[in-house]
C-alpha cells in the first residue's frame, strides 16, 4: 500500500479518465478506467475522487487507484487483488469536508469494510462490483432447510457512519457469505439515502440501518440474503435493534430470505410503500414493533414458510414481540405496534395474509396478549388471494378492518376474541 502522486508515465491515461467519468454518477467508463465519453465535472461537484482499477492490474492481482478530480493525479494505489477497501478508505478519508466518490465499472474485491463519513455520497457506475472475501465458517444458529453448517462468514463491505450520506449505483456481492455481514450497514446517521443498488449471493442481513433519522431506501433490488434484506436490524452487536425514525422505504424488490424482506423493527414515523417482495421464510413485511406509519400499496407473494411464531407468518405484520425490546424500549409505549395504516396492498399466496399479535418470551404469560397488544391500526382496501388466513387478530384494540377483497381463503377474518377488543369490521368482500 502506498499514497503517492502520479507520474508523467501515466499522465495520459489519467486525462482521458477524468474526460470520460465526468459528474458523479453521470460519466459511463469501461471495466478497466477506459474513458467512454467526454462530459467534464458539473458546477457544485468541487470534491470529488475516482476510484478505479488500472487495465494492467487485474492479471496480476490488481491494483487500485483513487484520482482527486481537482488535481487530475493519482492520491493513492493499492495493490492486491483483494485491498479495494483501502481505496475506498483513502477515498472517503479525504472528503471529510463533504464530497463524492465515484467507483469505476470494475469488480472491486475486499477483505474488510471501507466507512463513510459525513456528508459523502458514494456513487457507482455501469458494472460497478463490491466482492466480499470469505472470512471462514461458523454454524449458524438458525440453519435454514437448504443450508449445512457450518456456514461461511464474510464482512460488511461499506459502513456509513456519518450525516448526510448516500450509496447508490452498485452492485454487492456476498461471494456466497451469509454471516457476519452486510452490504451497507448504517449507524446513527441523521440523512441517509441508499439507492438503486442491487445485492447478490448472500449477506446475513442486505441492507441494515441502525439508530438513523430520516432514512430513504429507494428502488434497491435485494436477492437472496441470509437473514433480511432491507431492515432496521444488524448483524453486529450492539447495534440490533436500535430505535430508528422517519423512515421510507419505497420501491425496493427482495426476495429469498429466511427471516423478513423488510423489517422496519423499532421504528417510527416510517413509509413502507411499493415494494415488491416475495420468497420469504418469515412474514413478508414485518413491523415488531413499529408506531405511526403507513404500510401501502406493497405486492407481497409466496412466503414459503421456515419457522413462524403463534399464529403463523404473514404477507403482513404488526407486533409486539418481547425478544425484539431492547432496553431503551422495554416498558414504553414504543413497546408495542401503533397508529400503523396497512392500505392498498395485494397478497398472495401467503398461509396469512395480515396477523396482529403479541409474542411474549414466556408463552405462558397469557396477560402480555392484553397488556401489550397492538392497537389503533388500520387494515383496509387491501386485497388477499389464495391465503389460507386472510386477516388473523389475535391481539389488537381500537382496530378497523374494512373494505378488504379476499378470494380464496378458508378462514376470511379471524378474531381471537379473548385478547381483541374495540375491533369495527365492515364491507369486506370474499369471493
Amino acid at each position: 500500500m502506498s499514497d503517492q502522486r502520479g507520474s508523467g508515465g501515466r499522465a495520459a491515461s489519467r486525462r482521458s479518465f477524468m474526460q470520460g467519468i465526468g459528474a458523479a454518477g453521470a460519466g459511463l467508463f469501461g471495466g478497466t478506467g477506459v474513458a467512454q465519453a467526454a462530459p467534464a465535472l458539473p458546477p457544485g461537484v468541487s470534491n470529488a475522487y475516482y476510484v478505479y482499477r488500472t487495465e494492467d492490474g487485474y492479471a496480476g492481482g490488481g491494483r487500485y487507484e483513487v484520482l482527486d478530480a481537482r488535481e487530475n493525479e493519482t492520491v493513492f494505489t493499492t495493490s492486491g487483488g483483494q485491498n479495494a477497501h483501502e481505496a475506498f478508505q483513502a477515498a472517503f478519508d479525504r472528503v471529510e469536508d463533504g464530497g463524492t466518490v465515484v467507483a469505476s465499472g470494475d469488480t472491486f474485491r475486499f477483505s474488510g469494510p471501507a466507512t463513510m463519513g459525513a456528508d459523502t455520497a458514494l456513487v457507482g457506475q455501469h458494472g460497478t462490483r463490491f466482492v466480499v472475501t470469505p472470512q471462514g465458517r461458523r454454524d449458524s444458529p438458525f440453519p435454514g432447510p437448504n443450508q449445512t453448517n457450518p456456514l461461511v462468514v464474510g464482512h460488511d463491505l461499506i459502513r456509513v457512519r456519518g450525516d448526510n450520506t448516500a450509496v447508490t449505483g452498485i452492485t454487492f456481492d456476498a461471494n456466497g457469505a451469509e454471516l457476519g455481514c452486510h452490504a451497507i450497514q448504517a449507524d446513527e446517521v441523521t440523512g441517509l439515502t441508499i439507492a438503486n443498488n442491487r445485492t447478490v449471493d448472500g449477506f446475513e442481513m442486505a441492507i441494515s440501518f441502525s439508530g438513523c433519522q430520516y432514512v430513504l431506501a429507494r428502488n434497491n433490488v435485494v436477492l437472496d440474503p441470509n437473514w433480511y434484506g432491507i431492515t432496521s436490524r444488524a448483524a453486529t452487536d450492539g447495534l440490533d435493534l436500535k430505535r430508528s425514525t422517519d423512515v421510507t422505504i419505497i420501491g425496493n424488490r427482495v426476495a429469498g430470505m429466511k427471516f423478513n424482506n423488510i423489517a422496519p423493527y423499532n421504528v417510527s414515523n416510517f413509509t413502507v410503500m411499493g415494494n415488491v417482495v416475495y420468497d420469504g421464510g418469515h412474514s413478508l413485511i414485518a413491523c415488531s414493533p413499529a408506531q405511526q406509519g403507513a404500510i401501502v400499496g406493497n405486492v407481497c407473494r409466496n412466503l414459503n414458510r421456515f419457522g413462524g411464531d403463534p399464529g403463523g407468518e404473514a404477507g403482513l405484520e404488526i407486533e409486539y414481540k418481547e425478544t425484539h425490546l431492547t432496553d431503551a424500549v422495554a416498558g414504553t409505549p414504543e413497546a408495542t405496534s401503533y397508529d400503523i395504516t396497512i392500505a392498498n396492498n395485494h397478497v398472495e399466496n401467503c398461509q396469512v395474509g395480515f396477523i396482529a399479535r403479541t409474542v411474549p418470551a414466556d408463552p405462558d404469560r397469557t396477560s402480555s396478549r392484553e397488556e401489550d397488544r397492538p392497537y389503533n391500526f388500520t387494515v383496509t382496501g387491501n386485497a388477499f388471494n389464495d391465503c389460507p388466513t386472510a386477516i388473523r387478530l389475535r391481539s389488537g384494540d381500537s382496530a378497523v378492518v374494512g373494505t378488504n377483497a379476499i378470494r380464496n381463503a378458508e378462514t376470511a377474518i379471524d378474531l381471537d376474541d379473548t385478547y381483541t377488543q374495540n375491533v369495527e369490521q365492515g364491507l369486506n368482500a370474499t369471493r
